[in-house]
């Protein structure tokens, strides 16, 4: 089954982005794993009870059940390797829609005290730069200069961005590549900035509810609350205004100051 797996991938990869393909890949292996005769061979309850377990969080859920979808949408097509699609009446999950998490700034000082290398330089771009962790992983030195940082983003889209002066000292030293890199010297994958960086958080420094996306949220809150939703929107990268608003959580004493603002006669 790892064979059609990697045929499947090589197929994704040319209508998905490289982290959605890696997290649909991950996903189908562990399906694969836990179900008794695998994907090849499964049916519709056994899908069931691998996907829907007790205890796993409705976001997890939903990527399971959308990874192997369109995993049998392609296996099981009229060309396809599987004459069979146990998925079509897979139940939907409802996901709530998430607060932003921020950590505090004094979190955020603490954390850039302590942490080492390589991880420090990854935490000031996710929250000097409010970098994405598949956008740290596409980084190389080249891209940065005192003044500007060219960005790959979600869908391969290319930003441009201003440097802070902390996060222009922390690499200008670096060699030319990635910023990033494996324990062997390649450059990180997504998965491997992102896990990486969380176990030095949680495990090193003992944040335990702390996550690298959460830097990223503190960087949205403070644009958001000093600059403004249009600010906020452009330097987070998102294409719609509703998507910044969930990100930037404003304070409440900023919501109390807008309030107390409110030019009401008498």
């Amino acid at each position: 089954m790892a064979d059609l797996i990697d045929e499947y991938a090589r197929h994704l990869r040319t209508l998905r982005r490289p982290a959605t393909v890696e997290t649909y890949v991950d996903l189908l292996r562990r399906l694969d794993h836990v179900l008794p005769y695998g994907l090849a061979e499964c049916c519709h309850e056994e899908l069931i009870e691998a996907i829907y377990v007790d205890g796993r969080a409705p976001a997890t859920k939903a990527l399971y059940r959308a990874a192997v979808r369109e995993f049998y949408r392609w296996a099981a097509d009229d060309d396809g390797p599987l004459d069979f699609d146990p998925t079509t009446r897979l139940p939907r999950v409802q996901v709530p829609k998430r607060e932003p998490d921020p950590i505090s700034t004094e979190q955020l000082d603490d954390i850039l005290g302590r942490a080492g290398s390589p991880y420090r330089v990854w935490y000031l771009l996710a929250a000097g730069c409010g970098l994405r962790c598949c956008e740290i992983s596409a980084l190389d030195r080249e891209h940065i200069t005192y003044a500007s940082m060219r960005i790959t983003g979600k869908g391969g889209k290319v930003a441009s961005m201003f440097v802070p002066a902390q996060v222009w000292a922390a690499v200008r030293d670096f060699p030319p590549g990635p910023i990033a890199r494996s324990t062997d010297g390649r450059r990180a994958t997504r998965k491997d900035v992102r896990d990486r960086g969380n176990r030095h958080l949680q495990v090193r420094l003992g944040l335990r509810d702390v996550h690298m996306h959460r830097l990223r949220h503190w960087y949205g809150t403070e644009m958001y609350r000093a600059h403004g939703e249009f600010v906020a929107q452009r330097l987070l990268r998102h294409a719609s205004p509703t998507t910044t608003a969930m990100y930037a959580k404003v304070a409440s004493s900023a919501l109390a100051a807008a309030v107390a603002a409110v030019p009401l006669p008498g």
